[in-house]
């Protein structure tokens, strides 16, 4: 399969001095961001690639307005997921290449092809270009909410029910599969597992991002608890790596049943604990009955993306959807 992921990858204290060789070869920059970081780091970015930027923030971008960008010959994304989604979608839509600049740790898309894009209150994986490369000042990044971070985290863990889904979905209804994909998101998995460190974080996030390139498609870190919180999205305000983790422990339960995974849900659900992830239906500000809808919604995208299920695999009711949440403690 093809792959043009970034050619560079910097993640250290002050990596926005690499931006100035990096930029030599561009003239008119234009930089999606947000208001927040505009007022906190416009200067220092603009010190740091020599030359003014023109600016965009991302909440003004509409997909399919034909945005007038003029002169501009490379995209920075400069924020968060939503700035970095927007500056996929311009590259995506002019050529232009464009680079990541992420000011937190909080999701896996910060070296993806994907964006996420919302409609009809629903959030949807569209595939764009990989980013030229990727610049993660830890001396910014640290600086961003902690609870960021730890969404970006449980965007990392929840590989353990999305790979596992990967291999039963190619064994049994024989989905694309590829090993170097799998292999490289196993990798940043285990990673997280034995390092809390920023950069390990940052490093893993960077990987999936790749694997994601590499095979074409989100599939290899995005399954059934994936689904489930995109349908979330409709009645909940969480991080959506907070959301993910959260649906992690019961897709996990049922893959466990099936014989595909030698994560127990008990471990990751300690896992959460110990970093104060929530874990229950209270914490989510949900009731049972809304979180079944979203499992029910989750199937439903599960089906349209011809993607198979672990719940539609063991043919999971209701009942047995109330019992394990109780067993899970949700």
């Amino acid at each position: 399969m093809s792959f043009k992921g970034p050619q560079i990858i910097v993640i250290e204290d002050g990596a926005l001095s690499e931006l100035e060789t990096l930029m030599k070869d561009y003239a008119n920059p234009i930089c999606v961001t947000d208001d927040l970081i505009h007022s906190e780091y416009s200067q220092r970015l603009e010190n740091a690639i020599g030359k003014p930027c023109r600016w965009l923030m991302a909440s003004t971008y509409r997909a399919n307005t034909n945005t007038v960008l003029g002169n501009v010959d490379i995209v920075l994304g400069f924020g968060g997921g939503s700035s970095l989604d927007v500056a996929k979608l311009i590259s995506r839509d002019t050529g232009i290449n464009w680079i990541s600049i992420p000011t937190a740790a909080s999701h896996d898309g910060i070296a993806s092809e994907v964006a996420s894009v919302s409609h009809n209150g629903y959030k949807y994986s569209e595939k764009c270009k990989s980013p030229l490369a990727v610049i993660a000042d830890t001396s910014i990044i640290s600086k961003a909410p902690p609870r960021l971070a730890l969404a970006g985290l449980g965007d990392i863990i929840c590989k353990t029910s999305s790979l596992a889904e990967w291999k039963l979905a190619h064994e049994v209804k024989n989905e694309l599969f590829d090993d170097e994909a799998y292999t490289i998101v196993k990798k940043a998995l285990e990673s997280v597992f034995v390092s809390d460190s920023l950069e390990t974080l940052i490093s893993a996030e960077i990987d999936a991002g790749r694997a994601m390139s590499i095979f074409g498609s989100s599939r290899p870190c995005s399954g059934t608890e994936h689904a489930i919180s995109h349908a979330m999205d409709r009645s909940s305000a969480e991080l959506h790596g907070l959301q993910v983790a959260f649906a992690t422990p019961i897709c996990l339960h049922y893959l466990l049943e099936a014989g595909c995974t030698d994560y127990k849900p008990g471990e990751i659900l300690s896992f959460m604990l110990e970093r104060q992830m929530p874990t229950t239906l209270s914490e989510m500000k949900i009731s049972p009955e809304q979180f079944i809808d979203s499992i029910h919604h989750g199937l439903n995208i599960m089906e349209k993306r011809n993607r198979y299920s672990v719940l539609k695999h063991l043919d999971v009711d209701d009942n047995s959807l109330r019992s394990a949440m109780a067993d899970l403690g949700y």
